[in-house]
């Protein structure tokens, strides 16, 4: 069976160190910490998880990188 391009996608995806996906990560990385939380962006970073999910290239759709704490659940002490 022959594979579709978002399948290539997504292999890059599941093992970055062997594919393109590595570097681009990493220099990407560098840019988005100096770009504030919430960010607007024209295209999906992965669009084979984009797809996935339901995402087309049609108006109204709106997407947004948003960064998240890492880390457990943090509460307010009392």
């Amino acid at each position: 069976m022959v594979k579709s391009f978002y399948e290539y996608i997504g292999d890059a995806w599941k093992r970055p160190d062997e594919s393109y996906v590595g570097e681009l990560r990493r220099t990407r990385l560098i840019e988005w910490r100096r770009e504030p939380a919430v960010v607007r962006i024209e295209h999906p970073t992965r669009l084979d998880r984009a797809r996935a999910l339901g995402y087309k290239a049609k108006q109204g759709f709106i997407l947004v990188r948003v960064k998240v704490r890492r880390g457990g659940r943090r509460r307010p002490r009392p």
